[in-house]
């Protein structure tokens, strides 16, 4: 009998590494130089073929082909990040490897962890960017207690964030106007997606929260047939946490208070119900409801949850 370990079916590494490492040579920014360049795209292949061979040898994990290639992608996008954060803060190049060691196998411990669970990619990805970000600063911050990097190369590096800056929206924007940058135009796109359903009182009342110009935007894209199609699900989920940027920032509200609220709310409620009044909205959304019974932990931000729990509030009438 042979004891060859079985491949992943339909998953190869290095054919997927390549394909990650050809598509991060494209959107390289026009500050790297060709040398900086070299660096990241050979980052990117050499990680993505070390935490997919790893994956493989792994047969305990019995994962399919689209759990591995997430996992991987995961760490082919993060090092790519990280390494123009590094070399925009011109970080010795002797230690720049070092560091992004450390971040990828942050990213491939927690990834693999979610992944196992079978935990929602939306759930996922503000998930590893919370543990990308508290690694690369402790990666930083070790570097500066030893002497091997001073506070100005510290403070910099802490201070950069490439997957802010290069986070493109999806949607059609003719009508946008060029004043307007591309981060508040997918926040507002990933707003109109989580607030479509809910009754016409409350949208109207969110969209007199916001100056002219991004009130007409939003009201853009609520009137979209197919805006699901037309924005990147990675990018929106990622964008629903920092929508807490642009609607008010009540004081008292917090995510344990706005969950006693939702408990209140659905225990006294028909689950039928509750179950029919989200039954079109996101994943997360109906996760972060449905959690009451699942008792599963669900990540949302806080004000989101508040405008979920009065959405339902008035649905049910309670």
């Amino acid at each position: 009998m042979s004891t060859e370990k079985k491949a992943i079916e339909g998953f190869n590494p290095q054919d997927f590494a390549k394909n990650l490492a050809g598509q991060a040579s494209q959107v390289i920014p026009a500050d790297i130089s060709p040398e900086d360049k070299k660096f990241i795209v050979d980052i990117v292949y050499k990680f993505c073929v070390l935490s997919g061979d790893a994956l493989v040898k792994d047969t305990a994990l019995n994962l399919d082909s689209a759990q591995a290639s997430l996992i991987t992608q995961f760490i082919g996008e993060w090092s790519f990040h990280k390494s123009i954060d590094l070399l925009r803060a011109k970080v010795n190049p002797a230690l720049r490897e070092g560091i992004l060691q450390r971040v990828a196998f942050t990213v491939f411990e927690i990834a693999k962890q979610a992944v196992v669970k079978k935990m929602p990619q939306e759930q996922i990805i503000p998930l590893v960017e919370h543990h990308v970000n508290t690694c690369f600063k402790q990666a930083i911050e070790d570097l500066k207690s030893k002497g091997q990097i001073d506070e100005k190369v510290s403070d910099n590096a802490l201070h950069q964030s490439n997957i802010d800056s290069m986070a493109k929206t999806e949607v059609e924007k003719e009508t946008v106007g060029a004043s307007m940058s591309d981060a508040k135009i997918l926040k507002l796109a990933s707003l109109a997606l989580l607030i479509k359903n809910f009754p016409e009182e409350k949208i109207k009342n969110i969209i007199s929260k916001f100056n002219k110009p991004e009130a007409q935007v939003l009201i853009q894209y609520l009137k979209m047939p197919d805006l699901e199609a037309k924005v990147d699900n990675d990018i929106t989920a990622r964008c629903i946490d920092e929508i807490r940027r642009t609607l008010p920032e009540p004081k008292n509200i917090t995510f344990d208070r706005c969950y006693r609220k939702l408990c209140k709310i659905v225990k006294n409620s028909d689950k039928n119900s509750v179950s029919n009044i989200i039954e079109d909205e996101r994943p997360v959304i109906k996760d972060f409801v449905l959690s009451v019974y699942t008792k599963d932990e669900t990540f949302i931000p806080a004000r989101v949850a508040a405008i979920i729990c009065k959405h339902l509030e008035e649905k049910l009438a309670v």
